[in-house]
């Protein structure tokens, strides 16, 4: 069987060949063997809308190294025998010259409806080399399945796959300390970034926040999005507008002083932003509270 991958697109270069060997085809995820020959030093950029795991039957030629494009730790590191790259994520990789057996397998999201794969820095450095034994067994377990398949082999490869996935998202839990099974971003990520904008002066930059949490900028929009349901920008008014109200306390400080504080460039934006917030001027309202 020498027909093009269905698991990533490989590339089609005179330095490497790609020999599929055989293939498991399910809903929502697809298993392949294949056979690599590398002529000569080898690099690239792994990149795909699906998730990745692959298992090298084989050692990995030239001391393979890699590292996620945007990542904060900002340097390569050895790749293991066993890799994971989430959906989305670029990494950037360099091996040697030789030859390479691996189980590829590409899928949607995580194989579990109760949680998906967050991609936090702590999350993607511990996917460049995953030392699980029990997802190792599952994935040679699958292996030897579509090298030699028997009664049901659809049905048995499923199974183990769903074993796979389940021990790979407690392989990663316990590496990353439970933090990259979240649902956006959590309850101690959202105080951290409330206590960033709420800092007087101008409001810190996306890439400050994503630092904050550990994700990538990119990540971190997802994740702030799907935790607090609005955009960045439209929660950050939000918060210094609610820390506006709290400043014109008829005792507080001067107007401009409250702009400055609330990050607002001049009293002017921070009167107009203020207004279309709650549809009185800061001066307005202030005299409010007096009654």
């Amino acid at each position: 069987m020498n027909a093009v991958s269905h698991v990533y697109d490989v590339p089609v270069t005179p330095t490497m060949e790609c020999t599929v060997r055989g293939r498991i085809a399910l809903p929502g995820v697809v298993m392949e063997l294949h056979h690599y020959r590398f002529h000569g030093p080898q690099g690239g950029t792994f990149s795909s809308s699906r998730s990745f795991l692959d298992l090298a039957l084989s050692p990995r030629p030239g001391s393979p190294r890699g590292g996620y494009a945007g990542s904060e730790s900002g340097t390569a590191r050895a790749l293991g025998q066993m890799i994971f790259i989430p959906a989305g994520e670029s990494l950037l990789t360099h091996w040697g010259e030789g030859e390479q057996t691996s189980i590829c397998c590409g899928f949607d999201g995580s194989g579990l409806e109760a949680e998906e794969i967050g991609a936090s820095e702590a999350m993607l450095q511990a996917s460049l080399d995953i030392r699980s034994q029990p997802v190792g067994l599952a994935l040679r377990r699958i292996a030897e399945e579509i090298a030699q398949p028997g009664f049901c082999s659809e049905m048995l490869a499923q199974a183990v796959w769903i074993q796979a996935t389940i021990e790979l998202h407690r392989y990663l839990r316990c590496s990353t300390g439970g933090e990259a099974f979240t649902r956006g971003l959590s309850r101690a990520q959202i105080d951290r970034i409330n206590d960033r904008i709420e800092q007087p002066g101008k409001p810190p930059s996306v890439a400050a926040l994503a630092s904050e949490c550990g994700l990538s900028t990119r990540h971190f929009f997802r994740q702030f999005k799907t935790a607090t349901g609005r955009t960045l920008t439209a929660y950050i008014t939000d918060r210094k507008v609610d820390q506006a109200r709290r400043l014109l306390d008829p005792a507080g400080p001067a107007i401009k002083m409250i702009a400055w504080q609330c990050g607002f460039e001049s009293a002017a934006a921070f009167s107009a932003a203020f207004r279309k917030a709650t549809g009185i001027t800061p001066t307005q309202y202030r005299k409010m509270m007096t009654h």
